[in-house]
Formats: C-alpha cells, structure tokens, sequence
C-alpha cells in the first residue's frame, strides 16, 4: 500500500474507531478505550513497518517484512549515472528495442512508454541543472578567493539566494529519481505507470518547493541588484554561463529550474494520461497524482506571485526619490503592502507649450505621480533607472476621483503651435486651454477639429482641420483621454492623460477599487471616531445659478457618506423621491426637545425649516425670514434664539413649533411676537452658557473696525400667568424679557467666541484674547514675543484663529486655519510641537476627544490629545450647521461635553455635530448630516 492510499484509510479508520468508542479524546491526545489490541495495522503506524526501530539507520537491502514499506524501491543513483549521451535517447534506443518486438503493439501505447521515458530522462537532466546550481553558482561563489561578494555580506547573500535548493535536492533524487528508474529497470521497457511513486513524491515534497516558490523573487532580485553594483559579480556569472556544464545558459535559467520543472510534470503526467486507452486503477490514481501535483503547483505560482509583488515594492522603495521637505513615508515593505496599478500618463506643464511624461503608481495607501530618470551608476556607466517625485504623494484617504468621462482631446505634435480650442456642438468657441482641442463624438462623420486665431499661433488657421475616422496617424496628431484626481489639502486639481479609452477607465476602476478597499478595512477595524446619519436629503436644494455649478463627484462605496445614503434607501425604499421645500443654501441647525420627540431646526436664506430627527423627509417651513445664519433653542426657557438679516431675535419655541394650525388667543399675540434684542444689521453672531449661576448670551456687535460685545440675561416673568402650554415643566414661569447683564469692547475684528467657567476666548484679528467678565482686561495668548517659541511664533504669523477649546483642567488647544498650538491655563505654550492639519479650515469644533476642522473639500477629524489625524470625509461645499454644543452648559464650549449615547438628533443633552454639502448623486442637491461616535471605537 502505497502513502497516498494509507493516508485516506487512515482518516476512515480513525473515525470509525472514535465513533465506536474504541479511540477517547483525553484533552489534547488520544488513549485507547474499552478492549484488547489484537493486532497492528502496520499501514497506519505512520512508519509503514510494524518495526520501524529496524530502519532507524538507512540500510541497503530489504526488511524482513514483505510488504513493509519503509524499504524504498529505489536505485542507487551513484552508481547508475548515466553518460550525457544517453540521456537524450528515445525509449527505443535506450531499451535497444528491435522493430519485432514493438510490431502489433497499440500506437497509443507506444507513445505513452516514449512519455514515461521522457519523464525519467527529463528528471535526469532536471537534477543535472540542480548541480550545475549548486556546484557552478554556490560553491565556486562561496569558495572564491579573494571573495567576489565583501565577507561579511557573503553568508546571508547565499543562504538567500541558494539555501532552499538543497531540500529540492534530496527530495527529487530520494523520493522521485531513484524511485522511477527502479520502476523502469524492474518492469522496463513496458512501465505499468509511475502514478503511486509521483504520489508519494509530492506529499515529501510539497514543503520544499513551496517553500523555494516564496523565496524565489527575492533571490532573483539579490541576483540582479548585486550585478549591478559588483562588476567582479557580472564576470562570474558571465564565467559561469559560459562554462560547458551550463550549455549557454545564463544564472536565471537554474535559479528558476524548480519552478519550471513542477509546473511541466502536470504537462507530461497530463500526456501519458492522454495516450491511455484502457480505464485501469493506474489510470484512476495518475488523475489523483496530476491533481494532486496541480494543487502544489498553483500554490507555488501563488507564493511566487505574492512575493514578487513583495520585491517590486522593495525595488521601488530604491527607486522613488522624493524631493526635499516631502514628510511622507510610503513604507512600501511593511506588512500587507500592495501596488495596485502603474502606467505612464501625461499632465500639463507649467506653461501652455509643454507637456510631461509622469509614471503614475497606485499603492494600496498612496498614489505617486513622479517622472522617469536614468541616472549613470558610479565608475560602471551603467543606467539605472530611478523616478522623480515632484507632487506629494497623495494619501488614499485625501485622494478624490474628481471625473472619469470628459472628452477625448487631440495634443498636435507640431512644436511652437499650441492654440487650439476646444470643439463644442454650437458655432460659438469658449476660451479653452491652448495646449488641447476636444474632438466630437456624436457621429462618425463629425470627428472634426476647429481652430481659432491666437496670439500664441504660429500662424493663423481658420478653416476646420478634419480628422478621418480611425486615423491613427501619430505623427500628426495624438488622442489622449483626461481624468482628474484632486489632494485633499491642496489647491491643485491634477488632469491626468491616458493614451487609451480602456487605459483612462482602467485607472478609474483601480483607484475606485483601492478607495473602497480602504474604506472597507476602515470599516471592518471600526477604525473611524464618526458615523454619519441623513437628517435632510431631498429637502433643501441650491437655487438654479449655484446647482449649475454644482457637478456630481465620483462615490466611493462604503465610507460612512455612502452608507448613510445607502441607510436613507432602505428606510424609504425605490420609490420617487419627493421635491424640495426650498432652494437656497442651508446655513446654520440645531436640535432640540419638543413634546418628547427630538427635533431638528434648520436655518436657511428665507427662514427656518423644521422636522422631527426620526423623519429626515418631514421638513417644512416654520417662520419665513430673510437670511437666517445662526440658530440656538434654549429649552429652559422656551426660546429660540435666530440671527436673521444680521439682526439677533428671540421667538418662543411654539412659535417654531407650533402647537396646532389654530391661530393664537388674542391675549397670547403678544407673548408669541418675536423679540429684537439687537439693532439692526450688526451682529454677527452670539453664543450662550452658564457662567455666575445665570444662563448669559454673548452676541458681537461691529462698530467700525472695533467689536463690541453685549452681554444680555433671559429673565423669567414672576406673574402667577399659566405656563406655557409647550413646556410644562419651566421653573418659574414664562419667559417675558430679556435684559442687559454687561458688555465690554475688543479694538479689532472678532471671529469667535469661546465661553469657559470663567473665561472667555475671542479670536481675533491679532489672535486670541482671553479675559473674564469681572476685570474685562484682554491677555494675548500665546505671547508670540517670547524668543522660546519664535518657531511657534513664526509658523502662527498670518493664521486666522478658529476657536480656544478645552483638553483638561490644566490643558487647552489654539486652533488657527492650518495649525493648532498647546497652551497650559495661563496662556502659555505647553508642547513645543505644533499640530499640523492638512488642509486650510474654515471652521473648527471640539467633540468629545477630538479636533473636527471643516474645509470646504472635506471634513477633518483628529485626536485632539496627539493630534492623530482619525479620518476624513470628503464632499463638495462642505460646511458645519452645528458645533454640538450645549447651549446651557455651564460655562462650557464642546471641548467639555463627553458624550455617551447619542440619539437620532438629540435634545440638549444628546447634542451632535451637523453640517451640510453638496449631495453625491443628486445634483443640485444639498444633504444634510450629524456625526454620531461610532460605539466602540477605541483609540
């Protein structure tokens, strides 16, 4: 019984023997059961002998056993090597075979006792080409004196490079070799098969040659780096493939011999299997062995394919040269790095003549634009090719697909002549770049060109040059098909050329790929702070003039953006979307409690729209006002605070929800008329909090170039007048009139203003101001005379500030457009390192343990401790309705909230960040969204 067949009875065996109790588990092993042993199945003892103490040293001759197995029929190769001449005979000549004794035979046959010769002659020559490997290459490189590689490089170099071929060695020649050349000496010239022993063999040799398979790549690319550094190296192999042993053959030939030689056994095995004619268990069992040989062999191009992926990422790390002051490591060799996709583009240069030949590499993480260069290699002379990276590598959560489909272009290949237009449908010609001119698609007999005069021209084209259909003339003309990519962060939008239809798409469909890959794993790792949900999808739209501008960008599934979308399809299913309420921007959201239900408020250009959280489809109009920008519901007091037209007015919330569609009692009118509590169109915004045991609301006032800032107090009426029918819980009645509390002056323009226990933060044109209420004296923070931080001083010079939030009792964050600064309590700079965003924001917020910058191309979260950068989320006017905060917490901003749960909207108490943008798929479109903490996500 051969190995092979042993294996699978065994497996029935046991089994059997555990389902009658005969073998027990006994935790990590097995013991016998109930019963005697009789007898020994010596085919299962996993020696094939039932005394293997007997071949604990390699003997010749056989066992005393008949059918033991352990005695190998096998020849000793030393003594049966055959002369090069023979190994080339037929199986005619080499059994000396006379045309009697093959006359009658089946033809079929007779070429299959020619494939199973050519099968051990084959093996022959392969092992043959194992020694050349050892003895030509290793042992000569190893033995060379003086050393052609440095000693201390040598033993590494060739462990790498030749340490897996032994193991082939010993396999094919103790388990392949010998074993078909006994079959063929014993049954010669007429084989049965060699199915059995091709079996065995790959169950002995599996572990060998995959493991060569996995070090294969890299020992290619040992090889060939160290040929291009060591001339003394380039003449040794050039010495060994010219030695006789070698026939010709250069190094990669043997080096790559196991590789070739496993995947051609399935090839030969396949054809002797072909030229069978009988159906016989010989037959049955080589079906088994090609299968069997295939499965290895399909593991090993894998590992080989793995690895040389591997290599490539080595052999670019040395490669890319990235320019001075570019921050970026691409870590190409660490664990689970890919390159997608690679390919030379063009892209447009710095002026309107020039164009640039860019080597575009998609990794799994980055995308690298960079320019080929061949550089001379030392005192060799030797090109070596190298890439200039000249744009920052762009990571994949800042990369965006800007579009896929614009127009083909033409770039003419006459130098100096470079204004050419773009091709339109209609006679009238926009300005277009010069460099290009679109070619029109809407007929096989339209392929035209239009020219128009220009100063850059070399001359002056008038008449319609016409391009025939399929003209492939490139010495004329060259079609080239733009997709643009933009970074996140920076200004630029990268217009990137294809040669090809198919080439543009194939770059689409990888970096698509690569962006959902990442945002899939993203997802899996639960490695984003933020989840989003759809407040408003359908609603609010831009007006005509802005929704023309407004292109559809390219989604990617599965970021938090398109499954909040994906979510909204499911809650309202296929059918048709209705209309929106109102076209015009959305400036400003807040939430609050009403009736018990959550409710979202929604500020726009022509007033306030109102739904509850759990219906995003329910808006509808609730007070009609001129440009509402800033909204606050103070539920305590049943107030809602609006600034509408520049103007801060406060109205009683059942006034923004109304209680039914029943006008108001007369007596009531005057309770429900909203309040001005500001002049007129001076106030840019206002912020509340609990500060002196009293709810305060800030609001700025600009005279001149100066901001004043009035300080005003909600005051409750002390009538016994019935409270109100919307909050029955109000402690102390009715809110009549609000009065003024303080105001003090800051002698320059104010942006924000951030309220603490005591403190207040303004940020202002010369940076912040911090001060209390009590002495209204104004500090600069951070003191950016102190020569300690001039490097902080320096980076801060010209940054806009965006707000002053609160790490700990003792630790606060500055927050500028493109930077944020550590101070302690005192103003001071705390950490000398500076908190670098990628892009340049607009506004900022602090929730819970994280900074969230808003940049008009995406939404930037970090780790407010460390400044980790967490995630990004990116969209198209992108703008934040609500920073979460509490409008009656005491003495707070939302650096001091730690949200626990959050509901769907939220009251007071389950605040949430909103912002809108333009929607995705819906052009023309806004949608609206809150960021809710994902539950268990760990930092």
């Amino acid at each position: 019984m051969n190995t092979a067949d042993a294996e699978t009875l065994s497996q029935r065996v046991v089994k059997s023997m555990f389902d009658a109790g005969i073998l027990l588990p006994d935790e990590e092993w097995i013991k016998i059961g109930q019963g005697t042993v009789s007898g020994v199945l010596w085919q299962l003892t996993g020696s094939g002998c039932y005394s293997p103490k007997v071949h604990e040293q390699e003997v010749p001759g056989r066992c005393y056993s008949h059918h033991c197995t352990r005695t190998l029929k096998k020849i000793n190769l030393q003594s049966q090597t055959l002369e090069p001449s023979r190994k080339s005979e037929d199986w005619v000549t080499f059994f000396k075979l006379t045309k009697e004794q093959i006359e009658g035979a089946n033809r079929k046959e007779i070429q299959r006792q020619n494939n199973l010769h050519e099968i051990v002659m084959s093996e022959d020559i392969y092992m043959d080409q194992i020694n050349v490997l050892r003895i030509l290459y290793r042992d000569d490189l190893s033995t060379w004196q003086p050393p052609i590689i440095a000693s201390t490089k040598l033993p590494k170099f060739i462990s790498s490079v030749f340490g897996k071929i032994e193991a082939i060695k010993e396999v094919n020649e103790n388990y392949l070799l010998a074993q078909l050349k006994y079959r063929q000496k014993e049954q010669g010239p007429w084989v049965i098969g060699f199915s059995d022993i091709f079996r065995e063999w790959i169950r002995k040799a599996k572990t060998a040659y995959v493991e060569y398979a996995a070090g294969f790549p890299f020992a290619t690319y040992l090889v060939r780096k160290e040929a291009d550094k060591n001339l003394l190296f380039r003449q040794f192999l050039d010495q060994a493939r010219d030695n006789k042993l070698s026939g010709r053959l250069d190094w990669n030939t043997y080096l790559k011999a196991p590789i070739t030689r496993l995947q051609r056994y399935t090839l030969l095995l396949g054809t002797v299997l072909h030229n069978m004619t009988q159906d016989t268990e010989e037959k049955v069992n080589l079906a088994t062995a090609i299968e069997e040989i295939k499965a290895v062999t399909l593991e090993c191009d894998a590992k080989v394919d793995e690895q040389s992926k591997k290599v490539e990422m080595i052999e670019l790390q040395t490669k890319l040269f990235l320019r001075p002051g570019m921050r970026v490591e691409l870590n190409l060799d660490h664990l689970g790095r890919e390159l997608i996709f690679k390919g030379d583009l063009q892209r447009a240069g710095a002026n309107r003549f020039t164009w640039l030949e860019t080597h575009a590499i998609l990794f799994d993480h980055y995308l690298v634009l960079a320019k080929t260069v061949l550089s001379r290699e030392g005192n060799s002379g030797r090109k070596k090719e190298g890439y200039d990276v000249s744009k920052l590598p762009i990571p994949m959560q800042l990369l965006v697909l800007e579009s896929t489909n614009e127009d083909p272009v033409v770039k003419s290949s006459v130098k100096g002549i470079g204004a050419v237009t773009t091709v339109t449908k209609t006679t009238t010609n926009t300005a277009a770049d010069s460099r290009l001119s679109r070619t029109v698609t809407n007929g096989p007999e339209r392929n035209t060109l239009e020219h128009t005069t220009s100063n850059n021209s070399v001359t002056t084209m008038t008449s319609a040059t016409r391009l025939p259909p399929g003209n492939n003339n490139e010495s004329d003309a060259k079609t080239m098909y733009p997709f643009k990519v933009k970074h996140l962060g920076k200004t630029e939008v990268y217009t990137l050329y294809a040669p090809t239809a198919q080439n543009r798409q194939d770059w689409c469909d990888k970096i698509l790929e690569a962006k959902t890959r990442h945002a899939a794993s993203l997802f899996e790792q639960n490695a984003e702070p933020f989840r989003l949900r759809v407040m408003a999808d359908t609603a609010f739209a831009y007006d005509m003039t802005t929704a023309v501008t407004q292109k559809n960008g390219v989604s990617v599934s599965g970021t938090p953006l398109d499954r909040a979308i994906r979510e909204m399809e499911r809650m309202y299913g296929a059918g048709p979307r209705p209309g929106p309420v109102c076209r015009t921007q959305v400036n400003c959201a807040t939430a609050f409690n009403c009736f018990g239900k959550s409710m979202v408020a929604i500020g726009t250009d022509y007033g306030v729209y109102i739904s509850e959280a759990a219906n995003p489809r329910g808006w509808s109009r609730s007070i009609q006002m001129n440009r509402v920008t800033q909204i606050a519901v103070l539920e305590e007091f049943s107030l809602c605070l609006i600034i509408a037209d520049k103007s801060l007015i406060a109205y009683h919330l059942d006034v923004i929800v109304p209680i039914s569609n029943f006008p108001a009692p007369h007596h009531d009118t005057a309770r429900r008329a909203p309040q001005k509590l500001s002049g007129a169109r001076d106030v840019s915004f206002f912020a509340t909090a609990r500060m002196k045991d009293r709810t305060l609301v800030f609001y700025k006032k600009k005279e001149g170039l100066h901001s004043t800032f009035k300080v005003l107090e909600p005051v409750f009426q002390k009538s016994s007048e019935k409270k109100s029918r919307l909050f029955g819980k109000l402690k102390g009645g009715n809110t009549e009139f609000f009065r003024e509390f303080d105001e003090f002056y800051i002698p320059t323009e104010c942006f924000t203003i951030n309220l603490f226990h005591t403190y207040i933060a303004i940020s202002t044109l010369k940076g912040f101001e911090l001060m209390t209420l009590d002495k209204k004296v104004p500090m600069s923070i951070p003191d950016t005379k102190n020569p300690a931080i001039g490097n902080i001083a320096a980076r801060l010079q010209g940054q806009k500030p965006l707000g002053m939030f609160r790490l700990s009792d003792s630790e606060f964050l500055l927050c500028y457009e493109e930077c944020g600064v550590y101070v302690d309590k005192h103003g001071e700079v705390s950490r000398s390192v500076i908190m670098e965003f990628v892009g340049r924001a607009k506004t900022a917020a602090m929730y819970g343990a994280y900074l969230v910058l808003f940049d008009s191309d995406f939404v930037e979260v970090r780790n407010a401790e460390n400044g980790r950068l967490r995630q990004i989320i990116a969209g198209r006017d992108v703008r934040c309705l609500d920073y979460g905060i509490n409008p009656l917490g005491a003495g707070t901003s939302s650096s001091q909230m730690t949200p626990l749960s959050f509901g769907g909207g939220g009251g007071a108490d389950k605040r949430t960040l909103k912002l809108a943008m333009a929607h995705p798929e819906v052009t023309g479109n806004q949608i609206v969204l809150e960021m809710v903490l994902n539950e268990g996500h760990m930092e």
